[in-house]
């Protein structure tokens, strides 16, 4: 296992660093610290140990990170996902949000947590595992959120291929707290089978998810997935009628919050790249990249487009405040935030 960190240079001459952890396996991953953005994860071929292909989307460099309106594989906060009508009540109080995707709230408002320069607390070194704890202190009302949210995101790395994401928080008064990451994956790389989504085999071990409107919005339902597009329970061959059909933008509902089963597995056809995730959240949002923009200039000089990534975001119910039969999302006064995320990176499927 091995560790650098840099400081990295940008125009707008703010303290933000990067950090690259690699395991005994030739895998391995880059992130900086604003916005806890995930810049590379890099598996090795099978049976080719010393070649890896690049399996995020991600931005060509710094400035394209710092110009963004999107959320390429950052920490997502304080409230992941969307809110009705940008409000919400709690403790008989009333609080407006701001409405970025009118007339509801997204990925934490304005400035999320994906534009915030996070902490390096420690970077703990062991024989088969590096993790890194970062801290930002969220203060009382920020984006209109009540309470000083003192959070913490721990990245690591083990020998076993697995990239491991926790969250945690704190408050000093009764919030609301949905942390997740927003990983962009194409699993077919950035090398000779570059390409859309079309061809990644997927399996989400749900039956249901939360129905939603027009606006992509929760109505409080939820439905069951059999005989639908949505039906992942068996592996799914992504194919140009599924993407052409408008893909997938919903959150699926998860029984089993012990880790002990995947939730959810996505891997290319051509390369045998994929992950399995792991989570001790209610739900997985899982999305095609239908709203992508037609062009972007993406790392190296690839120009990725619509549903050219997919994420998988552990995560509460989107609306779950305004919807009291979804898990709730109130974080209580002086009690701790736990959100588990393990990605077990695979290079065998």
């Amino acid at each position: 296992m091995k560790v650098k960190v840099e400081k990295i240079d940008n125009p707008s001459e703010l303290n933000i660093e990067s950090v690259e952890v690699h395991n005994d396996n030739n895998f391995s991953f880059k992130f900086y610290t604003y916005g806890g953005y995930i810049h590379e994860v890099n598996i090795p071929m099978m049976n080719q140990e010393d070649k890896t292909e690049d399996v995020l989307l991600g931005y060509g460099n710094i400035e394209g990170v710092l110009e963004s309106n999107g959320y390429f594989n950052s920490i997502i906060g304080r409230v992941a996902n969307r809110i009705g009508y940008a409000k919400f009540s709690l403790n008989k109080n009333h609080y407006q949000l701001y409405p970025n995707t009118p007339p509801n709230h997204l990925h934490g408002g304005k400035v999320g947590f994906n534009k915030k320069i996070w902490k390096i607390d420690n970077i703990e070194e062991k024989e088969n595992s590096i993790k890194c704890v970062m801290s930002y202190l969220s203060p009382d009302m920020e984006e209109n959120y009540p309470g000083n949210l003192d959070c913490k995101v721990i990245y690591e790395l083990n020998n076993n291929n697995e990239l491991l994401i926790n969250f945690q928080a704190i408050s000093d008064q009764d919030t609301l707290v949905n942390l997740t990451n927003h990983n962009y994956w194409n699993f077919h790389g950035h090398g000779v089978h570059y390409q859309n989504n079309e061809d990644h085999l997927v399996h989400i071990n749900s039956n249901s998810i939360c129905e939603t409107d027009e606006q992509s919005m929760p109505t409080g339902k939820i439905i069951n997935v059999e005989d639908t597009k949505f039906d992942l329970k068996n592996e799914f061959l992504i194919n140009k009628k599924f993407l052409y059909s408008g893909g997938i933008d919903h959150n699926y509902v998860l029984k089993d919050q012990s880790m002990k089963e995947s939730v959810a597995i996505i891997y290319s056809k051509k390369t045998g790249m994929g992950v399995e995730y792991f989570t001790n959240q209610h739900g997985i949002q899982f999305y095609t990249g239908n709203m992508m923009l037609d062009k972007y200039i993406g790392k190296y000089n690839k120009a990725y487009g619509s549903q050219y990534g997919m994420c998988l975001e552990p995560q509460y119910y989107p609306d779950a405040v305004n919807h009291p039969n979804f898990p709730s999302p109130i974080l209580r006064k002086n009690n701790n935030y736990i959100s588990k995320i393990k990605i077990k990176l695979r290079n065998n499927f």
